[in-house]
C-alpha cells in the first residue's frame, strides 16, 4: 500500500481532531461552560487513556498521538468539573454533579479497556467509531437541550466532521490497497462498500454513515443557532 497516501490521510485526520480539541477547550473557558457532552467525554478520555498507556502503548502512530489527545481531554474534563453543575436545572444533578461525572469516568475506563480484548479490536476501530457516533448524537442533543451555543463553535463541528471523514478514508484505503496495488483502483468505492473483514466491516460502514449524517445535522443546526444569536459563525473560535 502507499505509505505516502496513508500518512497524508492520517496527518489530516490527526490535525483535524487536534483542532477540534483546541476549539472545545478555548470555547469552554471563554464561555465558562463545557463543549463536549459528558457521556461522550467520559468514553473518549477512557478510550485515549486505554489506547495510549495500557493497550499496547507506543506501538504505532495512533497509540502515540492518543497521548496528545488524552492530555487535550484533561482540560475539557476540568471544565466539566468547574462549570458542569450550572448546566442543569435538576437540583439533584446540580448537587451531585461532580460525583456523577466522576462515577461516569470510573465506569467508562474499565469498560473501554476490556472491550479492546473482548471484541479483538486491536486498532480500536469498533470502540473509536462507536464513541464517535455517540458523540455526534450527543452534540446535537446538547445543542437542542441548551437552546444556546455555549461552549460550541463551528470549528468544533466542522473539524470533528473532517477528522471522522479522514479516519474512515484511512481505513478504506488501508483495506483496499496492498504492496502490489499501492493506490486505490477505479473500483475503489465499490471495493470499500463490499469489504467485509476487520477493520473495515459492515458495522463500521453503518457507524460511519450514521455519524456522517449526525455531524452534518449538527453543523447545520449550530450554524442556524449562531445566526439566530447574531453571532458570526466563522469569527467565533
Amino acid at each position: 500500500m502507499s505509505s505516502t497516501l496513508l500518512t497524508s490521510i492520517d496527518t489530516v485526520c490527526a490535525v483535524s481532531w487536534t483542532i477540534t480539541y483546541a476549539a472545545v477547550i478555548r470555547r469552554g473557558f471563554k464561555d465558562k461552560s463545557f463543549g463536549m457532552p459528558i457521556t461522550a467525554l467520559s468514553a473518549n478520555i477512557s478510550w485515549e487513556a486505554s489506547y495510549a498507556f495500557f493497550y499496547e502503548p507506543f506501538s504505532d502512530y495512533l497509540h502515540k498521538i492518543s497521548i496528545i489527545w488524552f492530555f487535550a481531554d484533561v482540560p475539557i474534563a476540568v471544565q466539566c468539573f468547574l462549570y458542569g453543575a450550572t448546566d442543569f436545572d435538576d437540583p439533584f444533578i446540580k448537587r451531585y454533579f461532580k460525583l456523577i461525572f466522576s462515577s461516569a469516568l470510573l465506569m467508562a475506563f474499565p469498560l473501554l479497556y476490556v472491550s479492546f480484548y473482548e471484541f479483538h479490536d486491536s486498532g480500536g476501530v469498533y470502540n473509536g467509531f462507536g464513541i464517535n457516533f455517540m458523540m455526534s448524537v450527543l452534540f446535537v442533543a446538547m445543542l437542542l437541550r441548551r437552546g444556546n451555543v455555549s461552549g460550541q463553535s463551528m470549528y468544533v463541528a466542522v473539524f470533528k466532521w473532517f477528522g471522522t471523514l479522514f479516519a474512515y478514508l484511512y481505513l478504506a484505503v488501508q483495506a483496499t490497497t496492498d504492496p502490489a496495488h499501492p493506490w486505490p483502483k477505479a473500483t475503489f468505492v465499490q471495493d470499500v462498500i463490499m469489504h467485509r473483514t476487520y477493520p473495515l466491516t459492515p458495522m463500521i460502514h453503518f457507524l460511519y454513515l450514521f455519524t456522517f449524517v449526525m455531524d452534518a445535522l449538527y453543523i447545520l443546526l449550530l450554524y442556524r443557532k449562531l445566526k439566530e444569536s447574531n453571532l458570526d459563525p466563522w469569527r467565533r473560535f
